[in-house]
C-alpha cells in the first residue's frame, strides 16, 4: 500500500529531544544594525543556543567590537568567522550551518530581529509530542519599514504579515516567495537531509530551501507575530539596502529561470508530465474564461439593475413632491401649517 497520509517525516527520524539552537548570522559593513541583531539574540529567554556570525567579506574590525560589546553574554557561545572575500549570501549562511551540531538551526540576518520569546515558543512547540511530524516551525512576523540617515534608524511603518492556520500550506509557498528566514525555525535533521542553500541562487534562495523542506515534512504555524523583517524604504541605502528591495529589477527574471528549472527537471524525469502541464494550463485558460464571461454578464445585470433603481428614484421623489403639494393646499384650505 502507498502511504499518502501521513508522509511527513517519513524519510527520516528524529528522536532528539535537547532544545539547542544553532543560530546563523550573516552579515557585510552593517555594524549600525548589527547590534540590533546581537541583542535581539542574547536577550532571547530561551537560553540554549550558539550562535555562528559569519562577516561575508565585510570590515572584521567593527564586527569583533560589536562583539566584544556583547562579551558577556556572549562568553563561550559565538563563533565568529571572516571572509576574506565575499562567497555570497546562501555560501556564507551554509558555512555558519556546517559549524554547527544542535537540534534547531535558524537563520537571523544582521537586520531583522526578534521578540524575546521567539526561541522558547517555537523550540516548545517541535519539542511536543503532537508535534514531532513537523520539520519546522513559522511564526507571522512583524514587517517594518524603516530609513538610515548613515547613522542610525528610524522605525516608518509596520504592519502584521503571514499565514493563518496551523500548518503551513505547500501551493501558497509554490505562488510566491515571500517567507523572510527570520521567521522559520528547522529541525537540523531536516535541513541536514535536503542540504542547505543553494549557492549557485543569488536570490530565492531560502524560497528553493523551503520548498525542499515542504518535500519531506511539514511546518507548522504558530499565530504570533513573534519576528521582525526590517525592510529599508529608501531607495539610496547603500550597504545598508535590502536584497528584495535592491535588487526588485532582477526578481521577475530570476522568478522565471528558478519556475523554468524545477519544470525543466520535472520533464527530465518524466517527460510525459508535459502533456499534463498542457492540459492543466488549458483547463485554467478555460476556468478563467469562464469567470470573465460571468464577471461581464453581472457588471451587465448591476448597470441595468442601477438603470431600474434610478428610474424608480426619480418616480418616487415625483410622487412625494405632489403629495407634498397636495398636503400644502390641503393645510391652507383648513387654515393649518403644513
Amino acid at each position: 500500500m502507498t502511504h499518502i497520509f501521513p508522509n511527513s517525516m517519513a524519510k527520516l527520524r528524529d528522536d532528539r529531544s535537547d532544545d539547542s539552537v544553532d543560530i546563523v548570522m550573516r552579515t557585510k559593513n552593517r555594524p549600525a544594525l548589527l547590534g540590533r541583531a546581537l541583542s535581539s539574540v542574547v536577550n532571547q529567554q530561551h537560553r540554549q543556543w550558539n550562535l555562528y556570525l559569519i562577516n561575508d567579506g565585510g570590515d572584521p574590525a567593527p564586527v569583533d567590537q560589536l562583539v566584544a560589546t556583547f562579551a558577556d553574554e556572549l562568553a563561550g557561545r559565538v563563533t565568529v568567522v571572516h571572509h576574506p572575500d565575499s562567497l555570497g549570501m546562501a555560501a556564507a549562511a551554509n558555512r555558519g550551518m556546517t559549524l554547527g551540531t544542535a537540534a534547531f538551526v535558524a537563520a537571523h540576518d544582521d537586520d531583522d530581529s526578534w521578540d524575546e520569546t521567539y526561541l522558547a515558543r517555537c523550540t516548545g512547540h517541535l519539542l511536543a509530542p503532537e508535534n514531532r511530524r513537523f520539520g519546522g516551525v513559522l511564526t507571522k512576523w512583524n514587517k517594518i519599514g524603516e530609513v538610515f540617515d548613515g547613522s542610525q534608524v528610524e522605525l516608518r511603518e509596520a504592519l502584521v504579515d503571514g499565514y493563518d492556520g496551523t500548518v503551513l500550506d505547500f501551493l501558497e509557498v509554490i505562488r510566491t516567495p515571500r517567507i523572510p528566514p527570520i521567521a522559520l525555525l528547522w529541525r537540523r535533521s531536516v535541513v541536514n537531509h535536503i542540504g542547505f542553500l543553494n549557492p549557485h541562487l543569488p536570490i530565492f534562495d531560502d524560497w528553493d530551501l523551503i520548498m525542499r523542506g515542504l518535500q519531506i515534512a511539514d511546518i507548522a504555524l504558530l499565530p504570533d507575530a513573534l519576528a521582525n523583517y526590517h525592510l529599508r524604504i529608501t531607495a539610496d541605502a547603500g550597504d545598508y539596502a535590502n536584497t528584495i528591495t535592491e535588487w526588485q529589477p532582477i526578481y521577475h527574471t530570476y522568478d522565471i529561470l528558478y519556475r523554468n528549472g524545477l519544470l525543466r527537471a520535472l520533464f527530465d524525469r518524466d517527460p510525459t508530465q508535459l502533456g499534463l502541464v498542457v492540459n492543466l494550463l488549458k483547463n485554467a485558460e478555460h476556468v478563467r474564461g469562464q469567470v470573465q464571461s460571468i464577471q461581464i454578464a453581472s457588471h451587465r445585470e448591476l448597470s441595468g439593475n442601477d438603470h431600474h433603481l434610478d428610474g424608480r428614484l426619480t418616480t418616487l421623489e415625483t410622487e412625494v413632491r405632489e403629495s407634498r403639494r397636495l398636503l400644502e393646499q390641503l393645510c391652507a384650505a383648513v387654515g393649518q401649517p403644513a
